[in-house]
């Protein structure tokens, strides 16, 4: 599937805000998910990359069943920053989903964020989650 993403309109210093790697193991705390940083991601577990040049890949689930066992793929995306706030469009097994994450903190160890948005488009349309 493919994702339309903007080109960039300039550059992310993703060398100093910390956020390229991969993030892994959710930890839900109310409105808060912090992630953990890791050398890969899970075969068998959701999880996310935020790569240089904008580019985002989330393992997660392959399809509409939720009941085990659950089978795995990566989807491909993009991503941008404006501040605090992190943009992401990426496929999913319906369609594309978009994200509109608020950094609360990143470092060598953990990712927090609050999650703002989180839209689906299924056959062109918008499903609000």
């Amino acid at each position: 599937m493919s994702i339309f993403c903007e080109k960039e309109k300039g550059q992310i210093n993703t060398e100093t805000n910390g956020l390229t790697g991969n993030w892994i193991n959710p930890q839900y705390d109310d409105t808060l998910v912090t992630f953990e940083r890791s050398n890969s991601l899970k075969e068998d577990g959701y999880g996310f990359s935020i790569k240089e040049n904008r580019r985002f890949i989330e393992r997660k689930n392959s399809g509409q069943c939720g009941t085990p066992p659950i089978s795995y793929a990566d989807y491909e995306g993009c991503w941008e920053q404006n501040g605090s706030i992190i943009n992401i469009n990426v496929g999913y097994w319906g369609g594309i989903v978009h994200y509109s994450w608020e950094i609360i903190s990143v470092d060598a160890i953990q990712l927090t964020i609050i999650q703002l948005q989180n839209h689906s488009c299924i056959r062109g349309k918008i499903i609000k989650g």
